[in-house]
């Protein structure tokens, strides 16, 4: 399992955590999030395998898409 630069699994919950900390449970990084997590097998536990600058980059485009940017 690949792990996170804050030492955590590198899992769809795991971003789904961060997102919510940063952008707020409203945001649509968060609801990107929550949509793959209810797609997937293993749910909040699936691996996220991407580069983690990588992830965290689209979230934060996702999240300022949102926001009408």
């Amino acid at each position: 399992m690949r792990k996170l630069s804050t030492g955590q699994d590198s899992t769809l919950g795991s971003y789904r955590k961060m997102a919510v900390a940063v952008f707020g449970e409203d945001s649509k990084a968060v609801k990107f999030l929550d949509k793959k997590i209810a797609e997937s097998p293993n749910g909040e536990d699936e691996e996220v395998i991407v580069e983690e600058s990588q992830a965290v980059a689209m979230l934060g485009k996702l999240h300022i898409e949102g926001l009408g940017g």
